[in-house]
């Protein structure tokens, strides 16, 4: 999320029209990262418009505009995190897959098999992944924006990452074929 640091400063300063551009150029990327964690459209899309909401009511607490992604990225995690704990049902992961029709078939079926393999994985080893591999955010960017320690985000990286590793091989545990 590149968002010019002119604008988080004018956000800072009660400037609705900056918080306007701030909206515009977080929602895509707020409503895929909340997406990539719930797995459910529409949740997604309600916890980005809560998210931005708690964005714009504490917009002064953010001392520092080079620590926005961070903060912004704990305010996404928290309220999907909110929003998990409210829901209390199974996640259902069928209803949308990361590919789309533009990709060639090669990409396609590789997205697939990483949607299907993340069904594997729990809340808390998708979102280390999703902020790390799908955000681009460094591991301690991500540790704080899930509100963690940095060792405690390793694990469940790590952890994920050989899920992963197992379900996209299709490597068997315990008698479990995954896949």
């Amino acid at each position: 999320m590149d968002i010019p640091e002119e604008i988080i400063e004018r956000v800072r300063h009660k400037e609705e029209q900056a918080y306007e551009e701030l909206f515009q150029l977080s929602w895509d990327q707020a409503v895929r990262t909340c997406w990539l964690i719930l797995r459910h459209q529409h949740d997604a899309e309600e916890v980005a418009q809560d998210a931005l909401f708690k964005l714009y009511v504490h917009r002064q607490q953010l001392q520092d505009v080079r620590a926005f992604r961070g903060w912004f990225y704990r305010i996404l995690v928290n309220t999907a995190l909110d929003k998990v704990r409210k829901r209390k049902t199974v996640i259902n992961i069928d209803e949308i897959r990361l590919s789309s029709q533009s990709d060639d078939i090669l990409q396609a079926e590789h997205r697939m098999l990483i949607d299907e393999a993340m069904r594997h994985l729990s809340y808390g080893e998708r979102t280390a992944v999703v902020l790390v591999h799908f955000m681009g955010c460094t591991e301690a960017e991500a540790a704080e924006a899930a509100g963690w320690k940095l060792g405690k985000l390793k694990y469940r990286l790590n952890r994920g990452r050989h899920i992963l590793a197992q379900a996209i091989n299709g490597e068997t545990k315990g008698g479990i074929q995954y896949v």
